[in-house]
């Protein structure tokens, strides 16, 4: 019998393969936010904006993989590499252009999904369709090598690209470089992938075996398949498996997507929340598919079980057993990571170890993976976001994760289980899924009842822009206190007393002796008649300022809040200003149409609150067009309020880029008048006015009351942000 002779490898081929893919998975992940963010600002700072353009690169990821399976059946290997390497040269030639000009710029709100997916696929389309490609497809070439059984570790090295890409955009380049620049940088990076990939294509790294070259290991030949047969896998792959492995991928993306929009939902929209959760998604790929002695099966199923119900009953279940634990911040936020990351391993450890052992099944299973990847994004974008009010999809995929876990765990590898194994595995599904849906019934909060009031859902709506709601909040002893509460997210955005003596009293960030309030009545007193520009409309507070003689703008790009504030609240309803204007859209963008001699004498910003803002908001050349459209002695006040970021330095920088004056406030908590911690920044040149109010820094107290230091709000040296340049790294807290 003959045996098989195989020549020794060349150690140097698996190189370019190794740096055409890690590169090809780097650029993939620095385009991403690199596009979000240029078109950001288009949108209104919409968070929807990052989950379409997700939609937008896996759905183009797809696309790219389909194209590899295809291209892989074409029997010719010349053939392959005419083709692919005329679709990197037309690639590289389009990719001169990468970040879409301000002829693409939307004139109309409407349609946003279209049109984000329209700017995207028109300014990078190709381009990002020839990296999306090459990871099957090299790899598929890759099977022909000395090396082909290190193939699966090529995959886990291009999320190592891909991680490495998404860590060096906020940290590395966001803080030093323009978007420009960084446009450029990254055509520079494609045409580099691209002659990579050209010798790769051509095959001059081949370094083919005479026979066995595509065997993964010890043993037969795993890409034949006889071999297949012996190695116990079965040659043709079964229905079943293809479902696998659509299936755990897609669980997989859900269970990311939904865990970044539910922290959101229970913290806040925190910065760089989507560079963590995607980070640990990353991981799970890398550590599955480099080896499997990263992934043990019963343990990451039970992990997943315990974690399932401690994040799912972070509140419930401590009051069951009846501990009494305030739990913050950082246990909701770390209880969701650890909860991602082991999901995550779970699924994807359970996606390897359905992994085809015949290699010519490589593109068909990476495209099978590629669509249950964009499953996340689809049902989001498209169906959850339209068809829920809630955060429902959350609940979704805690189930289908339990029902998941439970079968790995109960499961026999070497027999059929017996009736009761497959009793004890199912009551355990059940037991599980009644007790998530116990404890993470969405309607349970639609009416609390505490020890001195009950809060009542009135209306919940949920858009491209988010979910806002309204809630009625009724002590139960000072009936005076009754109230309605605007939510944004989890964020307050208005409150207005229902008692007929306090309905009209601003309360929140507004009160009468709030920096926005001294400009406003001061503004009066000056003035027998105000022009008023009002950017953020929640429940309408700022309307019961206004005087007969004024006139009153209000700028909201969410038309479910402003369905809300003239439904739940009679703020603008009882607007006494002989003209008030609703206008819809983003506030940057409209104020920008208006006419050059359209001017006001206060322009309030209040978008700032929540942990999503609107950078583009803050840029110099929004603030050149707010100062355009202000009266010579006219004031610009802030809302910098915020728990995630340290806006003031952002601001101050701004004041100083306009040659004007300024002043801020900070306003401590009073419960009683529904007046929340505040702090504000006014822009004037009014010297009177600054003399009248100077500024008043944030007192850091004790537990006893007594009084420690002011707060510190600059931070020198912080780079003026504009459109081209802008990093929240420097103003986190």
């Amino acid at each position: 019998m003959n045996k098989s002779i195989a020549t020794r490898p060349n150690p140097w081929s698996f190189l370019p393969f190794a740096l055409t893919i890690f590169t090809s998975a780097f650029l993939l992940f620095q385009v991403q936010p690199l596009l979000s963010k240029q078109i950001l600002p288009w949108f209104g700072g919409s968070p929807a904006v990052w989950t379409t353009a997700m939609l937008f690169f896996q759905t183009l990821l797809c696309l790219g993989y389909l194209y590899a399976h295809a291209l892989a059946k074409v029997p010719s290997r010349q053939t392959q590499a005419r083709i692919h390497v005329f679709l990197l040269v037309l690639a590289a030639l389009l990719a001169s252009r990468v970040l879409p000009g301000t002829e693409l710029r939307p004139e109309s709100p409407d349609s946003p999904v279209f049109q984000v997916l329209l700017i995207l696929g028109a300014s990078v389309g190709l381009p990002y369709f020839c990296l999306a490609t090459t990871g099957p497809l090299v790899q598929h070439w890759f099977t022909s090598t000395a090396h082909a059984s290190s193939v699966f570790r090529l995959y886990a090295l291009s999320n190592v690209g891909s991680f490495l890409a998404l860590l060096s955009f906020p940290y590395v380049l966001e803080p030093w470089l323009e978007q420009q620049e960084m446009g450029q940088l990254w055509t520079a990076g494609f045409w580099v992938f691209a002659l990579l990939c050209l010798p790769v294509a051509l095959g001059a790294w081949q370094n083919k075996v005479q026979i066995g070259a595509a065997s993964h290991g010890d043993g037969p030949d795993s890409s034949s398949p006889v071999a297949a047969e012996q190695l116990g896998h079965p040659a043709q792959t079964s229905l079943r498996q293809r479902f696998s492995w659509v299936a755990l991928p897609a669980l997989a993306s859900l269970v990311f997507i939904a865990a970044t929009d539910q922290i959101s939902h229970d913290v806040a929209p925190e910065p760089r929340l989507w560079i963590s959760t995607l980070g640990l998604y990353l991981v799970t790929f890398i550590l599955t598919f480099d080896h499997p002695r990263w992934y043990r099966p019963k343990l990451f199923a039970i992990l997943s079980l315990v974690l399932l119900l401690a994040t799912a009953g972070i509140s419930d279940i401590p009051r069951w057993l009846g501990i009494e634990w305030d739990y913050g911040v950082n246990e909701v936020r770390w209880s969701h990571f650890a909860l991602l990351f082991v999901v995550c391993m779970l699924c994807h450890g359970e996606l390897y170890r359905r992994r085809p052992v015949d290699t010519r099944r490589l593109t068909e299973f990476y495209l099978c993976m590629s669509v249950g990847g964009a499953f996340g994004g689809l049902f989001v974008t498209l169906v959850a976001t339209q068809w829920f009010d809630d955060y429902h999809e959350w609940l979704m995929a805690l189930i289908l994760v339990a029902l998941l876990a439970c079968h790995v765990l109960f499961r026999s590898d070497s027999q059929r289980p017996g009736l009761a194994g497959r009793l004890v595995g199912v009551f355990t599904a059940i037991v599980m899924v009644a007790l998530l849906a116990v404890m993470q019934n969405p309607w349970s909060w639609r009416e609390v009842r505490k020890a001195d009031r009950t809060e009542v859902l009135l209306d919940q709506d949920r858009n491209f822009y988010g979910t806002v709601s309204v809630k009625e909040r009724r002590f139960l002893n000072e009936p005076e206190r009754n109230d309605r509460v605007f939510f944004s997210g989890n964020v307050t955005h208005g409150q207005q007393f229902l008692s007929e003596s306090l309905r009209h009293v601003p309360t929140t960030y507004y009160a009468r002796d709030s920096g926005i309030g001294e400009t406003l009545l001061w503004a009066m007193s000056q003035k027998p008649n105000l022009s008023v520009a009002l950017i953020g409309l929640g429940a309408g507070t700022l309307a019961n300022f206004a005087r007969e003689a004024d006139a009153y703008d209000f700028y909201e790009i969410n038309p479910a809040a402003v369905r809300f504030a003239q439904e739940w609240f009679d703020n603008l309803a009882s607007c006494k200003a002989r003209e008030q204007n609703i206008l819809l859209g983003d506030a940057r963008l409209r104020m920008e149409q208006l006419p050059k001699d359209k001017r006001y004498d206060v322009i309030v910003l209040d978008a700032f609150t929540g942990g999503s803002v609107p950078i583009h908001l803050l840029t110099r050349e929004a603030f050149q067009i707010y100062r355009d459209h202000l009266q010579p002695d006219g004031y610009i006040a802030i809302n910098i309020t915020n728990a995630y970021l340290n806006l003031y330095p952002v601001v101050k920088a701004q004041s100083e880029g306009l040659g004007m004056a300024f002043r801020h406030k900070s306003q401590a908590a009073d419960e009683v008048r529904n007046v929340r911690r505040n702090l504000h920044f006014i822009m004037t040149q009014d010297q009177a006015y600054l003399k009248a109010y100077p500024s008043v820094n944030r007192e850091v107290r004790d537990a006893a009351g007594r009084f420690l230091r002011h707060e510190p709000q600059d931070q020198p040296g912080l780079r003026l942000w504009t459109d081209q340049f802008s990093s929240i790294a420097p103003i986190a807290k």
